[in-house]
C-alpha cells in the first residue's frame, strides 16, 4: 500500500496510487500528491466506488492527465481501488480501455477508453468485439488472469496489430475485473515513445513458490531481466509480498526488487505490484518495474 511518483518526462504513466478499503470506507494513505487533489482523481474514485466498475476520466485542470481506476475485489466485495494517472499530453502517447459484455451476446465491447492523439487506433478499437478467448480482452476474460502481450505489430493473439504498428504501440497488459461474476477486462497499452513502465511481469502462487508466467521488457538492459518460467521462494519477492498482504503496492526497495535478478541494481526506482483473487486467494500478481 502506498502512492508514488514515476517523475519520468518519458513515461505515459505519471503517478499510481493504492487506496485501501476497509469497513465501507476509503482510506488515501499518507503524503498524498498533487494528482490526488483533482477533480479527475476524485471523481474516478467515486465513479468506482458507485459502480463497482473501473473507470476513466480525464482533468479539465491546466495540469493535464487522466485517471484509470481499477477495483481489486476479494471475495465479490472491493478490497483494493488502484488508480493509474497518466499524460494528456499527445506527445506522451499511451492507451487506457476497460472492456464489458454487452447485450444478449457473449461478447465485449469497449465502454471506456482514452487514446489521446491515437486516432486511428480508437477508431478502430469502437467498432471490435471481442468474443470470450478472443483478442487480448478476451483472453483476460476466459483467462481469469493478468495477461501480457508484447511486439504487438507481430504477435498473432493482438487482433488490433495493425492499428498498434501505425502508432508505435509495443506491450498490453490485461487486467481482470471479477465481482461475483466477469465484470470487465481493462488494458494498458504502452508505447515506444512513451511506455508506461520499464517492465511487466505475471507472477503465479506455486505452492510456497511463485513462478514467472509471462514478461516483457520495454527500457532495462537483460541482465535485470528474468528468464521465463523463472521460480522464486514467495518470501523473497515482491509477488510473494503481495500474495501475503493481500494487497497492491508501491515500493523502492532495491533489495525486493531486484530478488531472483543478476543485478544488485534493479535499473529502475521503483516498482508496482497488485493481486488478483479467486474468492479470498490470491494466484497470479501483475509487477510493474517504473
Amino acid at each position: 500500500m502506498s502512492t508514488t511518483s514515476t517523475e519520468s518526462p518519458t513515461s505515459f504513466l505519471i503517478d499510481i496510487v493504492v487506496i485501501d478499503h476497509v469497513d465501507g470506507d476509503l482510506h488515501l494513505l499518507p503524503k498524498p500528491g498533487a494528482f490526488e487533489q483533482s477533480t479527475a482523481f476524485e471523481h474516478a474514485i467515486c465513479e468506482t466506488r458507485e459502480t463497482g466498475l473501473p473507470a476513466i476520466i480525464s482533468s479539465t485542470e491546466e495540469d493535464d492527465h487522466v485517471v484509470l481506476s481499477v477495483p481489486i475485489y476479494c471475495n465479490g466485495e472491493i478490497k483494493t481501488i488502484v488508480c493509474f494517472i497518466g499524460s494528456g499530453r499527445d506527445q506522451d502517447c499511451g492507451v487506457m480501455e476497460v472492456w464489458q459484455p454487452i447485450g444478449v451476446f457473449d461478447e465485449l465491447s469497449m465502454t471506456k477508453g482514452y487514446f489521446g492523439a491515437l486516432e486511428r487506433f480508437q477508431n478502430v478499437s469502437s467498432f471490435v468485439r471481442f468474443e470470450k478467448g478472443s483478442g487480448l480482452p478476451g483472453q483476460v476474460w476466459r483467462n481469469a488472469s493478468f495477461v501480457i502481450h508484447d511486439h504487438l505489430p507481430s504477435h498473432s493473439g493482438f487482433l488490433r496489430a495493425a492499428g498498434a504498428s501505425a502508432e508505435a504501440l509495443e506491450v498490453a497488459v490485461g487486467i481482470p475485473v471479477i465481482g461475483d461474476e466477469f465484470l470487465a477486462s481493462v488494458l494498458l497499452i504502452s508505447s515506444s515513445a512513451a511506455p508506461l513502465a520499464k517492465g511487466f511481469e505475471v507472477w503465479r502462487v506455486a505452492g510456497d513458490k511463485v513462478f514467472l508466467e509471462s514478461s516483457a521488457y520495454q527500457a532495462i538492459d537483460d541482465s535485470r531481466r528474468l528468464h521465463p518460467e523463472t521460480k522464486l521462494p514467495m518470501s523473497e519477492t515482491l509477488a510473494g509480498r503481495v500474495i501475503e498482504s493481500g494487497t497492491a503496492l508501491v515500493t523502492d526497495d532495491a533489495s525486493l526488487i531486484c530478488r531472483g535478478r543478476n543485478a544488485s541494481d534493479p535499473g529502475c526506482d521503483k516498482a508496482f505490484a497488485m493481486p488478483f483473487f479467486e474468492g479470498d486467494r490470491v494466484t497470479n500478481v501483475l509487477v510493474m518495474l517504473l
